[in-house]
């Protein structure tokens, strides 16, 4: 994603444009990543307008525009933790969990669908952890910032959430290429 910082700037002092300007640019982007999390239209459609809506309430207290990137996905993780906490809803993830080969689209659709039944199935912190790690990308000490628990924590429910997906996903002990 491209960071015009110059429009964060004049965001950040009141400029209502500039701020426009980055609800536009980041949006589609923002709905994304919460309809990864909730994946549910209307559910991710609120879970981004919360997040502008902080944003625009928040963003005049960023020090530096240089730490826009990490400050607004984290507002945005935070908005979308809160809204899974809120009513629990289901996680999914479109993340390529298992398989080697390259499938054919239908294929590709049934196997995103085992694989969101799959993530379904495990428990909101075993979900919010994998998604944080595997959606979001952030690293173990982030993750524990963000749910306010400790790294060993992390780990072990991102690696017990790993071997529940690898249970669920292949149950019969095959090796995993064959799914």
């Amino acid at each position: 994603m491209a960071y015009d910082f110059e429009v964060i700037a004049k965001a950040r002092a009141g400029d209502e444009e500039a701020f426009a300007a980055l609800v536009k640019l980041h949006m589609p982007y923002v709905y994304r990543t919460a309809f990864a999390f909730v994946h549910r239209r209307e559910e991710a459609e609120d879970a981004a307008q919360e997040v502008f809506i902080k944003l625009y309430r928040s963003l005049p207290q960023l020090k530096e525009v240089q730490a826009f990137p990490s400050w607004f996905k984290q507002l945005i993780s935070r908005a979308c933790l809160d809204r899974l906490k809120k009513g629990d809803v289901a996680l999914l993830a479109d993340t390529d969990i298992a398989g080697n080969s390259v499938p054919s689209v239908a294929e590709e659709a049934e196997r995103r669908l085992i694989v969101r039944e799959a993530i379904r199935k495990l428990n909101r912190e075993h979900r919010e952890v994998l998604l944080l790690r595997e959606w979001q990308g952030y690293d173990y000490q982030e993750i524990a910032v963000l749910l306010g628990i400790p790294v060993g924590t992390v780990k072990s429910r991102l690696h017990t959430a790993r071997e529940q997906l690898k249970k669920m996903l292949n149950p019969r002990g095959e090796p995993e290429g064959r799914m």
